[in-house]
């Protein structure tokens, strides 16, 4: 399905009640895993709120220790320092993490794809890089690439990138993964409400503190102001990205920050991805997948792998979604 569109943002309706109301809402933003974290929480009161809100972010916290590429003392530094060298020993839950991420890379043929980050060694979108990679650069640094090549050991739980220069970067993944990570312990202590958002990733769970629904707007570009629709987020997530979140620009022409394993440049054709799924982590990295697969081929798969939803807008601004969205002006 198609319609003329500009963007779509994400609307969650944070609660805000009066002292009649049994419940209190209770926000807090960290910077965390490279983003802005905001996790928020109905509670009985202010004090356990901010309890409840400080063990979410501890687990938060511990998956950042693991995967960030930047700390010399992470998981994913020492797997990309290692390559060609030598296997690295890994905790369970980041080697289970390696393990859906190949699953998600043959799902999406390579779509998603962790190993890109070879690419970061030409493409820098902090303003750092000072001309566009000419093809043969990509071609001496695109055979690092392929998520095929990354080695796991069950029996040993370690991995290994056979090839010096072969590199890692799980964001993609692993934002999702610790807001999925805090949800779970949210509900574990039986919190009955609440949102955990980093960056472009959110996760809700129960309802406001009034009982309404948590809800994401999906915007109508023709008609400023003016919701599509609005989707409830019972139990599950969205995840949204822009490939201009982060660019760099050549002349006339604009580079978005999501890489194309297959080609080694920026993927083209989407300026935006939305993906509604059971868990972050899955939204997440498919929501990045999206926007190298392409409008149709994106729609089509996730169409086909059913209870998961998507919108994808392209660079000429038309916007395409899976069919239980049912958008409409009418």
């Amino acid at each position: 399905m198609r319609s003329a569109a500009l963007l779509l943002y994400l609307f969650a309706l944070p609660g805000v009640w009066g002292q009649q109301d049994p419940l209190v809402t209770v926000r807090r933003t960290e910077r965390l895993l490279g983003t802005e974290v905001t996790v928020t929480v109905t509670a009985e009161n202010e004090e356990i709120g901010f309890i409840h809100i400080e063990e979410a972010l501890s687990e938060m916290r511990q998956v950042a220790g693991w995967i960030s590429s930047r700390d010399p003392a992470s998981v994913t530094h020492a797997i990309n320092a290692n390559a060609g060298l030598q296997p690295v020993s890994v905790p369970r839950e980041i080697y289970s993490l390696l393990e859906r991420a190949i699953q998600i890379s043959e799902l999406t043929s390579g779509a998603f794809d962790i190993t890109d980050a070879a690419l970061d060694t030409l493409w820098r979108f902090d303003g750092s890089m000072a001309q566009i990679p000419g093809a043969e650069d990509v071609a001496g640094v695109l055979p690092l690439v392929g998520y095929r090549k990354l080695v796991l050991d069950a029996g040993n739980r370690t991995a290994y990138l056979p090839e010096k220069g072969m590199k890692i970067n799980l964001d993609a993944i692993g934002r999702g993964y610790a807001v999925d990570r805090a949800k779970d312990r949210m509900l574990d202590k039986q919190v009955p409400g609440g949102t955990i958002q980093a960056g472009g990733d959110l996760s809700a769970w129960g309802t406001r503190g009034s009982g309404d629904k948590w809800l994401l707007g999906i915007s109508d570009p023709i008609n400023i102001g003016q919701i599509l629709r609005w989707v409830p987020l019972i139990e599950s997530s969205v995840s949204i990205v822009r490939t201009d979140a982060q660019f760099v620009r050549s002349g006339d022409r604009t580079y978005g920050y999501i890489m194309d394993p297959h080609t080694g440049f920026p993927a083209e054709g989407v300026a935006q991805a939305t993906v509604l799924a059971r868990n972050a982590e899955l939204s997440s990295a498919l929501a990045h997948a999206l926007c190298v697969l392409g409008p149709e081929n994106g729609i089509r798969l996730i169409e086909y792998l059913g209870d998961t939803e998507a919108v994808i807008v392209d660079d000429a601004g038309i916007m395409y979604w899976t069919s239980g969205l049912s958008l409409s002006r009418e």
